[in-house]
């Protein structure tokens, strides 16, 4: 079964984002208290999967968990979903929506880091219903709606 490993909230500027034990997702809005919440419903909240990490750390670039711009981190690789699957995470139902760009923020780490991890550092999703979600909660890989 696969599981949330890292939980993160940008509560202020710049990368990575903080850890925390718990975040509260709000349906249509996105996780409360991070500064992306309620701005575009399609982008609620980024989700990225560990092999972005692995992808870093075998090119040699450590990164602390939080530093792709991730509010969720799960042991799946969100881009081999098929568009619109939906993630029931925790008590929050989520469905994937964008692929999330490559910016150069992220070059603060590496400056490969954007061409390293283009169209791989993680998917947007809307949330759908709203709950709390807890490191180690199962992710359950739902087909799109419809």
């Amino acid at each position: 079964m696969n599981r949330v490993l890292s939980l993160h909230l940008g509560t202020g500027p710049g990368l990575p984002k903080a850890q925390v034990e718990e975040l509260i997702l709000v349906a249509g809005f996105g996780a409360q208290g991070d500064r992306h919440a309620g701005k575009d419903p399609d982008r609620a909240v980024l989700v990225a999967g560990l092999p972005a990490y692995e992808k870093a750390q075998k090119a040699g670039i450590e990164l602390p968990f939080g530093a792709l711009g991730e509010n969720l981190l799960l042991d799946l690789d969100p881009h081999a979903l098929p568009p619109g699957a939906r993630l029931r995470v925790g008590e929050a139902l989520l469905q994937l929506s964008h692929v999330c760009t490559v910016c150069k923020s992220l070059s603060q780490f590496d400056l490969r880091l954007p061409k390293l991890l283009y169209g791989g550092r993680g998917v947007y999703a809307r949330v759908l219903q709203g709950g709390a979600v807890r490191v180690g909660d199962p992710v359950l890989v739902l087909a799109p709606a419809g």
